[in-house]
C-alpha cells in the first residue's frame, strides 16, 4: 500500500512546473508513505513514490534503469518472482519487485502485465519511445486514477492529488451519483468527478504526446491446466500458496477473524504456516457484538482461537453509530461508496494499525471467488435434471430457510414446461430473490424509485442497470458463465478501492488471499457440484479445510446479516441527523433523489425499525450519505 503519482507534460515541457506539481501531489498522499517519499524528474516528466515498506525492499522509488532512459513508480507485490527471475535471467533473488517490473517491460514491452501475478499499479516512463506505460492488476486490488488533458496527463493512487492541480475541474459526476443511488458501479472508469478516471482492472494505458490507448491485457477465464484428481486437495495447495505469498515481506502480518468461513480459513492456514516456520502467533482482529444478538459470532471466533492458539484482539461493538466520523470517512473515500458497514471495518484497521500491524489478511471475496454455486441450481434445471435439482434444492432450502416446494417450483416456472405449471407461477417468489439477483421488492417498489426521474433520464440509469445490473438469462442458466459474470462485476474493483483508502489512512496494507490469479482460474473451472453440494455453498473450500478448520465453522450454514445493526444504529443514534439531512436540508438532495419515496421509507423505518425492509434501509442510508458528501463538497463545481 504505497502511493504512486506522476505528471507528463504532453506539450511545452517545463521541468519547473512538473517538479512543483509532483511535490504538491506527493504532499496529498503523505499518509500512504510513512517510510518516506521521493520523486524523479526529466524534462516534462515527473514520477513520485510514497513508500510504505511491506515487502522488505530498499526504497523509496522511483527507480531508474538504462542510464535514466527507463524509470518506474510502482505500488506492487509480485507473487511469481521465482518464475520471473528465471525467465529474465536474473540471479540476484533480492531484486526489488519494481526492478523486476522494469526488466519485464524491457523484455516484453507493453505486453508485460500478461506475465505478472500479484497486486500492482505502476507507470513506466520510456524515454526512447517518449511514452508513459501504466497498468493495473487483474482484479483492481491496487488503485490507479488519472486525469488526461491535451497539455498534461497526471495520475495517482488517489483522486485528491489531481484535484489539487491547476486547471483540473472538480465537477461532480451525475453519472456516478445515479449509479451510487441505484447500487450500480457499472462503469469501471468513472469516479465521483467528471474529469478524473480510474484505470480499469486488467487494463493498461499508453500515453504519448499525441494519444492515449487503453487496452485490456487479460480476461477472466477458467484455468487451462489439467486438474488433479481431488479438487479439494488442489484447492488446498493453491490456497495455502496464496496465503504464503501474501505474508511475504513483513514480520508485522495479522488477519481479520470474523468467525465466518472465509476469514477463519485464512487465519487457520496463516497460523499453521507461522507455527511451521517457528514464528510468533498470528495476531487476529475480531469485532465482537453483544452476546445473544443476531450479529454475535463469538462462539465461532472462539472455536478458531482455541484450535489455532493465535494472538487475538477482540474489538467490542457496543452502541453502534454508522454515521460517526462520517465526514472524515467521506474525506478518506473521496466520495460516496456502497459499503454501509465501512465504519465497523474502519475500526479493525484503526486497531490493527495502532498495534503496529502493517499487513492485514482479509477474507473478502470468498463468496465471489469460490462461489456459493447458485448457478449450479440453474444449470441442473436448464439441463432437465429435475431429480438432482430436487435433492439439491431440498438441502439448499435448509440453508436459506425457504420452502423446498417454493424454491423448486420457481425453477420449474423458469425452465420447466410452462403449460403444466402455469397455476404455480405465484409460488416461491421470495425463495429465489437471493439467487436470481436484483428484483422488484414488495408492492412493486425497486431501486429506481429512489432516483429523481429527471436524473434517471439524463444518466440513462434504467438502461444501464438492465445492461449491467441483471444477470442475462443465458448467463444465469450456466454455472460457469454466471460465476464469471460475478467475478467481472463492477462491485469487485469498487470494493477494493473502498478498502484500500480506509486502510491507507491507518498505515495498513490489506491483502486478499482469495483474489489470487491461479486460484480464481481454478475455481472458475470447477464443475458446479464442487461449488454447491448438499446445500453447502463453497463446497470445495469446506472440503479443503478438513482438519484445519473447527467443524462448527467448516460446516456452518448461516451468514450474518448486519442490516438490523445498521437500522438500530441509525434510528437510535442518528435520528436528529437524519431528520436534518432528509427533511430540513432536503433541497440539497432533491435534484438527485425522489424525496416523497425517501421520506416514506424514513417514516416506515422510524415506525417499525424491527421490520425494516432492506430497500427502505438502502433508501435512507444512501440518501443521507449523499447529502453529507454534497454538503462537504458543495463549495466545488456543479454536477455535470
Amino acid at each position: 500500500m504505497s502511493g504512486v503519482a506522476g505528471i507528463l507534460l504532453r506539450q511545452d515541457p517545463a521541468p519547473a512546473e512538473a517538479a512543483s506539481g509532483i511535490q504538491q501531489m506527493l504532499a496529498r498522499i503523505r499518509h500512504r508513505g510513512p517510510d518516506g517519499s521521493s520523486w524523479w524528474l526529466d524534462s516534462g516528466i515527473a514520477l513520485g513514490h510514497a513508500w510504505f515498506n511491506t515487502t522488505d525492499e530498499a526504497g523509496p522509488g522511483p527507480l531508474t534503469m538504462a542510464g535514466g532512459k527507463l524509470a518506474i513508480t510502482a505500488d506492487c507485490r509480485l507473487d511469481n518472482r521465482d518464475e520471473l527471475l528465471a525467465r529474465l535471467g536474473i540471479r540476484d533473488s533480492s531484486v526489488a519487485d519494481a526492478a523486476l517490473l522494469m526488466r519485464a517491460y524491457l523484455r516484453w514491452g507493453e505486453a508485460c502485465p500478461v506475465h505478472l501475478q500479484g497486486d500492482f499499479a505502476f507507470a513506466v516512463w520510456d524515454a526512447e519511445r517518449q511514452l508513459l506505460f501504466c497498468a493495473r492488476d487483474h482484479f483492481g486490488v491496487k488503485p490507479f486514477y488519472y486525469h488526461a488533458a491535451e497539455r498534461r496527463f497526471a495520475f495517482a493512487s488517489e483522486i485528491g492529488p489531481m484535484l489539487g492541480l491547476e486547471g483540473v475541474d472538480a465537477r461532480l459526476s451525475e453519472h456516478r451519483i445515479s449509479g451510487f443511488l441505484a447500487g450500480l458501479p457499472d462503469d469501471p472508469q468513472s469516479t465521483p468527478y467528471s474529469d478524473i478516471f480510474a484505470l480499469p482492472a486488467r487494463h493498461s494505458l499508453t500515453v504519448t504526446a499525441q494519444r492515449l490507448v487503453l487496452r485490456r491485457y487479460w480476461q477472466i477465464e477458467p484455468s487451462q491446466r489439467a486438474p488433479r484428481s481431488d479438487a479439494a486437495e488442489e484447492f488446498a495447495h493453491l490456497f495455502s500458496q496464496s496465503v504464503r505469498n501474501r505474508m511475504r515481506g513483513s514480520p508485522s502480518v495479522g488477519a481479520m477473524l470474523s468467525g465466518g468461513l472465509d476469514s477463519s480459513s485464512i487465519a487457520c492456514v496463516a497460523g499453521l504456516q507461522n507455527a511451521a516456520g517457528r514464528k510468533p502467533k498470528l495476531p487476529t482482529f475480531s469485532l465482537v457484538f453483544e452476546k445473544g444478538s443476531s450479529m454475535d459470532e463469538r462462539s465461532f471466533i472462539d472455536a478458531v482461537l482455541d484450535q489455532q492458539k493465535a494472538d487475538p484482539t477482540l474489538i467490542h461493538v457496543g452502541n453502534y453509530a454508522p454515521f460517526a466520523e462520517f465526514e472524515r470517512v467521506l474525506e478518506e473515500q473521496e466520495g460516496t461508496f456502497l459499503a454501509p458497514g465501512l465504519t465497523l471495518t474502519r475500526g479493525i484497521y484503526r486497531t490493527a494499525g495502532a498495534k503496529g500491524i502493517k499487513v492485514l489478511l482479509d477474507g473478502h471475496g470468498g463468496d465471489e471467488v469460490v462461489s456459493q454455486g447458485h448457478g449450479h441450481l440453474h444449470e441442473l434445471a436448464n439441463g432437465g435434471r429435475w431429480l438432482d435439482l430436487w435433492r439439491e434444492v431440498r438441502s439448499a432450502s435448509n440453508t436459506y430457510g425457504d420452502s423446498t416446494f417454493g424454491l423448486y417450483f420457481q425453477f420449474l416456472t423458469i425452465y420447466g414446461p410452462a403449460w403444466r405449471i402455469a397455476k404455480l407461477r405465484r409460488l416461491g417468489n421470495r425463495a429465489l430473490n437471493r439467487i436470481r439477483g436484483p428484483a422488484r421488492s414488495q408492492r412493486g417498489r425497486s431501486w429506481r424509485d429512489l432516483i429523481n426521474p429527471d436524473l434517471a433520464r439524463r444518466t440513462e440509469i434504467i438502461d444501464r442497470f438492465h445492461r449491467a445490473g441483471y444477470m442475462p438469462p443465458g448467463v444465469r442458466a450456466s454455472d460457469a458463465l454466471s460465476h464469471r459474470w460475478i467475478l467481472s462485476n463492477g462491485y469487485v474493483p469498487h470494493s477494493f478501492e473502498v478498502l484500500d483508502k480506509v486502510a491507507a489512512n491507518f498505515g495498513v496494507e490489506p491483502r486478499y488471499p482469495f483474489w489470487d490469479k491461479p486460484l480464481v482460474e481454478f475455481c472458475l473451472g470447477l464443475p458446479g457440484e464442487q461449488k454447491l453440494s448438499h446445500g453447502f455453498g463453497r463446497y470445495v473450500l469446506r472440503r479443503a479445510m478438513e482438519g484445519i478448520l473447527p467443524a462448527a465453522v467448516q460446516w456452518r450454514r448461516d451468514k450474518i446479516d448486519f442490516t438490523a445493526n445498521l437500522v438500530n444504529g441509525m434510528v437510535r443514534n442518528h435520528r436528529g441527523l437524519l431528520q436534518q439531512l432528509l427533511v430540513g436540508d432536503a433541497g440539497r438532495i432533491a435534484p438527485y433523489v425522489n424525496l416523497p419515496e425517501v421520506n416514506a421509507a424514513y417514516a416506515r423505518l422510524l415506525h417499525q425499525p424491527d421490520q425494516a425492509a432492506a430497500l427502505d434501509v438502502q433508501y435512507v442510508w444512501r440518501s443521507a450519505s449523499l447529502s453529507l458528501w454534497l454538503r462537504q463538497v458543495q463549495h466545488g463545481g456543479s454536477p455535470a
